[in-house]
C-alpha cells in the first residue's frame, strides 16, 4: 500500500503519559504513527515522567530515551529502536533470549512480560501481533486516505486487489472482499462483508453507507471468513474503519479545502475541518466536519440537461474520551452522514459513451446515523472491552421501467435500524498462551417498501420486513507449541430467531406467506483453526480453516413473499509473508484459499424486473492473492499485487435450473460462474518521498489498477459482461510546516470502461454501462494548528 508521510512532515502534538517506557512508546506511536521498538530484557518496564508539546516524533524520543537512560536509533523512514546504552554504568542484568528476537515495526499496546515488537492487528480482537496472524491482512493509513478528498470506501478500492464493489451509486453499492459474491442488489440478505466504524458494525442488512474517509487513524482489511470474531455476515472478510481518537492536554485541529474539475462534467469542491479539544486532565472531545461536491458527467438528450448526475455529501462525527479510573477509559462515538444524488450515473451503451435518454430523472438519497459507548482496560495481563450502540440507515431510490409506450417509475424504500452489545475478556500472548471470550445481543429490523408511479398516480407494490434477533457466545485459544510455532482454535455458538411480515400484498400471498412459517429459530455453530510457523526470521507460513453463515429471511417475489433459509461458507487457506512493508527493503505476501459455499444466497430478477432473493444452489471458489513491495531506491518504492478468482456454481437448485436451462441449453456456461467478481485483477504503485529541507516535504504517489471481466448477476437476464478496464491517477503533496498543498489527477487515460450493468431493471442486454468517472484534477490545501 502507498503510505505518503505527509503527517510527519506537519509537527505532531506529542502526549505521553507518565509511566512505563513501553507505555509511553506505544502512545508515541498511535499519536504519529511512528514504529517503534524496544530491544534489550526491562527496557520497557523504565519509568517515565509526562511528555507534552509540539515537536518531531524524533526529538521526542530522544527526549524518551534521555530520560529512561536508551539510545535511540532511526532504522527506516518512519521506524526506531529504543535500546540500554551500551556503556551505561548502571544496567539491567539481562537473561538470554531463548531465540532472536524477530525485527521489530510498530509498537502494540504491550502485555507485561512480552515487549512489543511487531504491528498490532486490531481487527484481531485479541490485540494479535502480525507475526502471529495466520491469515491475509492490510493496512492503510488514513493519511493516504487524505491525499484525494473526501472519498468513501472507493478509495480503498483503488488501493487494494482483494476488496471491490459494485457502482450502483454512493450510499447504494454492496462489498466484496476476495472473490466471495452473492449478487450485484442490496436487499434484506446481509452483506458478505462486515464493516466497522470503531467498535459497531454499520448495517446488518442494506448496503455500504459509504462513509468518508476523513479524520482517520487506519483502514484494516481481513480476508476470508471471519465467523468465529465476528459472526452472521463476515463471509468474505472484515473492513474496520478506525476514526483517529482525541488526545489530552492541548487545544489542536486541522481544515482543509479542494477544489476539482472533471473533463466532460461540472466542477466540485470539498471541506473538512477538525478540531480536537482538551476537557480537564483525562478527558478530550474530537468534532469532525466534511462536505463534499461531486460534478456531474452524464448527459440526457431526451430532457436537454448535462452532467445530471450531480452528488453532495455531507457528515460528520464527534468521539469523546476520558479515563474513569487509572487504566480504564470510557469511549463516545456518535457519526452521521447525508448522501444525495440528483440522478444516477449509468449511460446507454449504444448511445455517448456519458449520454443517456431517459425521460426521467432518478434520484436517490441515503441516511445514516449511529452511537456507541466503549468502556475499555487496554493494558495489563488480562484486557476488556464492551461496546454498545445504535445504528439507523435510510435508503430511497427511483429506478426507470418506461416503456416506448409509457414513463414508468419504481420507488424502492429501505430502512434500518438495530441495537447491538458486545463485551469480551482476553490476555495476549505471554508466557506462551493466550485466550479470547465474548458475549454478543443484537437485534436487527430491515424493511424494503416498493410502489410504482405512472400518470400521475402512485400503487404500492409488495413489501416485507425482517426482524433478526442474536444471541453469540464466542472464544480463542492461542498456544506457542514450540518458539517458532503457534497454534490457535476457536469456536462460536449463535441462536437466531427470525421473524418477518410482508405488506401490500394480496390474499391468496397471505396465506402462503402464514403457511411457511415465518417466525423461526436457527442455531449455529462455526468452528476455526490456524496453524502458524516462523522457521526462519522475516519468514511467516500458515494455514487456517474457517466458516462464516449468513441467517435466512423473507424477500419479496412480484406479488409474494417467499422464504430463503441461511447459507453456510467454509474455508481452507495456506499463505506465506516475507518482510514487513515499509519498513523491509522488500516484502512479499501471498495466499491461496479454497471455499465450500452451501445453499448460497443471491439475488436475480423477477418478472417484472425487479431483485428477489432465494437460495440458487451450492459453489465452490478458488482464490490466489499475491502483494509486494520493494524499496528500490532511498525515498522510492515499488509496489504490486495480483488476485485470481475463480467461483462457480457446482449443484445449482431446482429453481435456479430452470432459470438458466434456456441459456444452458444455448451453450453458454458463464451462468455457472459467481457474479461481481473479476477474474483477474492487478495494481501496481510507485511511490517518492523527498525531504526538501527546511521543513518542506514532497511526495508523489503513481497507481494503476485493472479489473478484469465479470457477469453482474445471476441468471440469463443478468448475463451483462462488466470490467475489463484500467483505472490510474496521479498524487502529489507538498508539506510546508503545518500547511500542505495537495495535487491528485485520476482516470489518467480518460477511460470510459464499464464498472457495473445496471441501472434501470426494466432494460436488460447491452443496454447499461456504469463509465468510471472521467479525468478528473483536483488541488486540496490543507492546514494544521
Amino acid at each position: 500500500m502507498a503510505t505518503p508521510a505527509s503527517a510527519w512532515a506537519a509537527t505532531p502534538i506529542i502526549d505521553l503519559p507518565r509511566g512505563s517506557v513501553a507505555n509511553a512508546a506505544f502512545a508515541l506511536g498511535r499519536q504519529t504513527g511512528a514504529s517503534i521498538s524496544l530491544q534489550g530484557q526491562g527496557t520497557g518496564e523504565r519509568q517515565v515522567g509526562a511528555l507534552r508539546g509540539a515537536m518531531p516524533v524524533d526529538r521526542a524520543l530522544q527526549r524518551l530515551a534521555k530520560a529512561a537512560g536508551l539510545t535511540v536509533r532511526r532504522v527506516g523512514p518512519r521506524a526506531f529502536i529504543l535500546s540500554p546504552r551500551p556503556a551505561s554504568p548502571v544496567r539491567v542484568a539481562q537473561r538470554p533470549l531463548a531465540r532472536p528476537a524477530p525485527r521489530p515495526v510498530v509498537v502494540p499496546a504491550p502485555a507485561p512480560g512480552e515487549p512489543p515488537q511487531d504491528i498490532v492487528v486490531t481487527a484481531s480482537k485479541r490485540d494479535t501481533l502480525s507475526r502471529r496472524f495466520a491469515g491475509q491482512w492490510s493496512r492503510i493509513d488514513g493519511n493516504d486516505l487524505a491525499l484525494t478528498g473526501v472519498r468513501g470506501t472507493e478509495a480503498i478500492e483503488t488501493r487494494s486487489v482483494g476488496f471491490s464493489s459494485t457502482h450502483l451509486g454512493a450510499g447504494r453499492n454492496k462489498l466484496f472482499i476476495r472473490g466471495i459474491a452473492d449478487s450485484s442488489f442490496s436487499g434484506p440478505t446481509q452483506s458478505p462483508v462486515g464493516q466497522y466504524l470503531g467498535d459497531l458494525r454499520t448495517g446488518y442488512a442494506g448496503p455500504d453507507p459509504d462513509l468518508r474517509l476523513v479524520d482517520m487513524e487506519a483502514v484494516e482489511i481481513l480476508e476470508g471468513p471471519q465467523g468465529t470474531l465476528y459472526g452472521a455476515g463476515a463471509l468474505g472478510g472484515i473492513l474496520l474503519l478506525r476514526p483517529n481518537m482525541p488526545r489530552a492536554g492541548k487545544w489542536s485541529g486541522e481544515a482543509g479545502v479542494g477544489l476539482s474539475a472533471t473533463q466532460h462534467g461540472k466542477p466540485g469542491g470539498d471541506l473538512t475541518a477538525t478540531l480536537n479539544a482538551p476537557l480537564g486532565g483525562s478527558a478530550a472531545l474530537r468534532l469532525t466536519g466534511y462536505r463534499a461536491d461531486e460534478g456531474g458527467y452524464i448527459d440526457n438528450p431526451v430532457t436537454g440537461e448535462r452532467d445530471v448526475n450531480h452528488v453532495a455529501t455531507s457528515g460528520g462525527r464527534l468521539v469523546a474520551t476520558t479515563e474513569l479510573r487509572p487504566g480504564w477509559s470510557a469511549d463516545l462515538l456518535l457519526a452521521g452522514q447525508r448522501i444525495r444524488g440528483d440522478d444516477s450515473q449509468y449511460s446507454d451503451r449504444g448511445g455517448g459513451d456519458l449520454d443517456r435518454s431517459s425521460p426521467l430523472a432518478l434520484p436517490f438519497a441515503s441516511d445514516f446515523g449511529m452511537a456507541s459507548l466503549v468502556v475499555r482496560k487496554d493494558g495489563g495481563v488480562v484486557r476488556f472491552r464492551s461496546t454498545t450502540g445504535l445504528l439507523r440507515q435510510s435508503v430511497d431510490e427511483r429506478f426507470d421501467l418506461s416503456d416506448s409506450a409509457t414513463t414508468r417509475a419504481l420507488d424502492q424504500h429501505s430502512r434500518g435500524r438495530g441495537v447491538s452489545s458486545e463485551t469480551r475478556l482476553w490476555r495476549p500472548m505471554r508466557h506462551g498462551f493466550s485466550w479470547l471470550a465474548g458475549l454478543s445481543l443484537l437485534d436487527y429490523r430491515y424493511e424494503v417498501r416498493r410502489s410504482r408511479s405512472e400518470r400521475g398516480a402512485t400503487t404500492p407494490l409488495g413489501g416485507v420486513t425482517n426482524r433478526i434477533s442474536e444471541v453469540t457466545l464466542y472464544g480463542e485459544l492461542g498456544a506457542e507449541l514450540l518458539p517458532w510455532l503457534d497454534l490457535t482454535a476457536g469456536a462460536r455458538w449463535t441462536r437466531t430467531d427470525l421473524s418477518g411480515e410482508g405488506q401490500h400484498l394480496s390474499l391468496l400471498a397471505f396465506d402462503r406467506l402464514a403457511a411457511s412459517d415465518p417466525d423461526r429459530k436457527e442455531r449455529r455453530l462455526l468452528p476455526s483453526a490456524s496453524l502458524l510457523a516462523r522457521p526462519v526470521a522475516g519468514l511467516t507460513l500458515y494455514a487456517r480453516y474457517q466458516q462464516g453463515f449468513r441467517p435466512g429471511g423473507l424477500s419479496i417475489a412480484n406479488d409474494m413473499v417467499q422464504l430463503y433459509r441461511h447459507d453456510l461458507l467454509a474455508t481452507g487457506e495456506a499463505g506465506f509473508r516475507i518482510g514487513k512493508p515499509l519498513i523491509d527493503r522488500f516484502d512479499l505476501a501471498a495466499s491461496l484459499s479454497r471455499s465450500r459455499w452451501r445453499h448460497i444466497q443471491a439475488d436475480y430478477l423477477d418478472g417484472l424486473g425487479l431483485p428477489v432473493t432465494a437460495n440458487i444452489g451450492n459453489g465452490r471458489i478458488w482464490s490466489a492473492t499475491l502483494n509486494g513491495g520493494m524499496l528500490v531506491a532511498p525515498g522510492l518504492r515499488l509496489e504490486g499485487g495480483l488476485a485470481w478468482n475463480d467461483g462457480r456454481i457446482t449443484q445449482p437448485s431446482p429453481e435456479f435450473e430452470r432459470l438458466f436451462a434456456a441459456t444452458a441449453a444455448l451453450g453458454t456456461g458463464s451462468v455457472m460462474r459467481i457474479p461481481n467478481i473479476a477474474r483477474v485483477a492487478g495494481r501496481a504503485a510507485l511511490d517518492w518521498r523527498h525531504d526538501l529541507g527546511g521543513g518542506r516535504t514532497l511526495e508523489a504517489s503513481l497507481y494503476g489498477r485493472y479489473v478484469g471481466h465479470s457477469r453482474l448477476g445471476i441468471g440469463p437476464r443478468l448475463g451483462e459482461r462488466q470490467g475489463d478496464y484500467v483505472d490510474s491517477g496521479f498524487l502529489a503533496r507538498l508539506t510546508e510546516g503545518p500547511r500542505a498543498w495537495s495535487l491528485s489527477l485520476t482516470n489518467l487515460s480518460d477511460e470510459v470502461g464499464n464498472r457495473f450493468a445496471f441501472g434501470a431493471p426494466a432494460l436488460t442486454g447491452d443496454a447499461q454501462i456504469t463509465p468510471l468517472r472521467p479525468r478528473t484534477l483536483r488541488i486540496g490545501l490543507d492546514w494544521r494548528f
